[in-house]
């Protein structure tokens, strides 16, 4: 009996009801372990390309002033003076014109000094005929008006006055001869048809001294010999190409821009010229508007290297945006608009931005202070309000 009271306490406390136990709380989730990137005030730009062309800034093909055969040219690459010589012709052929030139003017010459010789001897003859022609016509005038005055006093036959009246028409009519014949004379009508063979005969003699010049293709100006367009007995053409010529010392290159394109450029703009592996610094020169549909404005730039006439390729930078700079996949598009992920108080918070412009994997922005850790790279999945843990 004793030992059942003593049991009986424990059983009612274990039949007792249990106490309600606290609920558990719901474990945290894992925080976003991420790395973050300062935004940087600057200007993003971005590399152009263009096509151009050098070329120098006095270049000149020039053409062969006369046909013939070559007989000797410089190599391209010579540099030479204004004057030199650079395509040689035969001059043979020409140097044999040039002698029947001269000897078709001695011709001339000597048949032009015969004639005038001929005619100050036929002036003297004819001077005196006009003389002697005049002085019979004087007498046969004083003879026909006494005869006149005669007849009026009756001391003269009309027959007679008659004979004194064609002897005076006759005496006139020798004068008029005498007077038309040197007239012809001093008209020298033959004589200026010699001087006309004279002074064709001496326009051949200067054509003939110009082709034998000719025969040597000189150099226009002092430069270097590009190319040189004929070889060593080859037969060359008045007026084709010979050579080509220009002032390698002082290039230009040129290249051909849309207007809103060409605007952004100025003095201040650095330029590179690429051509064959050499590279040269270039600056902006002048801008030009071209006539024309096309529209497009040519820039010119002075290299400040070595480079050679021909293609070559000019790179610019341009300002695209002013702004906050990103790295581009710190930007996200979400339900239409860009945003960043900053860290805030150990959690992600997602900020609104403008995107101002993307280059490659860069990015420029607007609407942040600059103060923001943002995070880059995005984790997958990453929300507003995240916890987040930013790592080294």
């Amino acid at each position: 009996m004793r030992r059942a009271l003593l049991l009986l306490p424990l059983l009612l406390f274990a039949c007792a009801p249990k106490k309600a136990e606290a609920p558990k709380e719901a474990p945290k989730p894992p925080a976003f372990q991420v790395k973050t990137v300062p935004p940087t005030r600057g200007a993003l730009e971005a590399e152009v390309r263009a096509s151009a062309t050098v070329q120098a800034e006095k270049e000149s093909f020039v053409a062969a002033g006369a046909s013939g055969r070559v007989l000797r040219t410089l190599n391209p690459g010579s540099r030479v003076e204004a004057g030199q010589g650079v395509v040689f012709l035969d001059p043979a052929p020409f140097q044999e014109a040039l002698s029947a030139a001269r000897l078709a003017l001695a011709q001339a010459e000597a048949n032009l000094e015969r004639t005038e010789n001929q005619l100050r001897a036929n002036r003297a003859a004819l001077l005196a005929q006009l003389e002697a022609a005049k002085a019979q016509l004087e007498a046969a005038r004083r003879r026909f008006e006494e005869g006149q005055a005669l007849l009026q006093a009756g001391a003269l036959a009309p027959l007679d006055l008659k004979a004194l009246e064609a002897q005076y028409r006759q005496a006139q009519s020798a004068y008029e001869n005498a007077k038309e014949a040197l007239d012809r004379l001093e008209r020298g009508e033959d004589l200026k048809l010699l001087r006309l063979q004279v002074e064709s005969a001496r326009l051949q003699v200067r054509q003939a001294e110009r082709n034998l010049r000719e025969t040597v293709i000189r150099a226009p100006f002092a430069g270097e010999v590009v190319e040189v367009y004929v070889r060593e007995g080859e037969f060359v053409g008045a007026g084709s190409r010979a050579f080509r010529l220009a002032t390698t010392d002082r290039l230009l290159a040129k290249v051909y821009l849309p207007p809103e394109e060409a605007a952004r450029l100025g003095p201040e703009t650095p330029f590179t010229l690429r051509q064959n592996g050499r590279t040269a610094g270039a600056t902006l020169l002048r801008k030009t508007d071209l006539p024309g549909q096309n529209r497009l404005v040519e820039v010119v730039l002075k290299p400040e290297g070595a480079l050679l006439p021909g293609p070559a390729e000019a790179v610019y930078r341009k300002v695209l945006a002013e702004g906050l700079l990103l790295p581009a996949g710190a930007v996200r598009a979400e339900g239409g608009e860009a945003v960043v992920y900053a860290v805030e108080g150990g959690q992600a918070r997602r900020k609104r931005v403008s995107l101002l412009a993307q280059e490659g994997d860069r990015a420029a922005v607007a609407g942040l202070s600059g103060e923001e850790r943002v995070i880059f790279p995005v984790p997958e999945g990453l929300k507003d309000g995240d916890p987040v843990e930013v790592v080294p």
